[in-house]
């Protein structure tokens, strides 16, 4: 029941821009949408199995859209998000992946949300690069939410909570998520991938929180 109640408050709620928060037909406003396009990029960065790419930086409006498609389950916002992260990395020469894995939502906060937030940006991201989307990624058991703890205390926390559930992976794989601050649940998932049989493995997001370590 949680999906038809979302839809019918979407529906009575105020419309109004995620970015600015000022009434608005359209999820981002025009001055929030040109306040995102000229964010600056974030370097690629080196980590363990390849390379991290992120679109934006976590910032005002984008932090904005973020919020609006994770914790207030506006699907608008995440279509935006998707659009706005693959138009921003086609150019960025990532390596051609051999698949597209979204991180995996722990069953309780799927239901909550109604879907999982990732997912139109990586679906996204595999149009764009023609690559199969592998939906095997699965969160075996529960965790506390990430914000707020150390890099530390977040690696122990998602330490063991990924499992593969899909077919054997070969090549490149782009490892999607919404948000990378510290990357301990990208690094968790990697480790997952790269037994399943992924040679390299890109972490993709749309926006980079600098919080800590890279």
């Amino acid at each position: 029941m949680v999906e038809p109640a979302r839809l019918l408050l979407d529906a009575l709620a105020p419309r109004q821009c995620a970015g600015c928060r000022v009434a608005s037909p359209d999820v981002l406003c025009e001055p929030c949408l040109e306040l995102a396009l000229a964010l600056p990029l974030p370097p690629a960065e080196r980590w363990r199995w390849g390379q991290t790419w992120s679109a934006f930086p976590f910032q005002t409006p984008i932090r904005g859209l973020v919020h609006a498609a994770k914790y207030q389950g506006r699907r608008p916002a995440a279509r935006v998000l998707a659009a706005l992260t693959a138009e921003r990395l086609v150019t960025q020469g990532l390596p051609p992946p051999a698949a597209v894995v979204p991180v995996a939502l722990a069953r309780r906060r799927r239901r909550a949300r109604g879907y999982n937030q990732v997912e139109p940006g990586a679906r996204a991201l595999a149009a764009l690069a023609a690559a199969p989307l592998l939906d095997g990624l699965r969160r075996v058991r529960e965790t506390a939410p990430q914000v707020g703890r150390s890099l530390p205390d977040r690696r122990r926390n998602v330490a063991g909570a990924f499992a593969w559930s899909g077919p054997p992976l070969t090549g490149t794989v782009w490892l999607v998520d919404d948000v990378v601050t510290t990357g301990a649940t990208l690094e968790a998932a990697a480790t997952v991938l790269q037994r399943a049989g992924a040679g390299r493995i890109d972490a993709v997001a749309t926006a980079r929180a600098w919080r800590g370590r890279g």
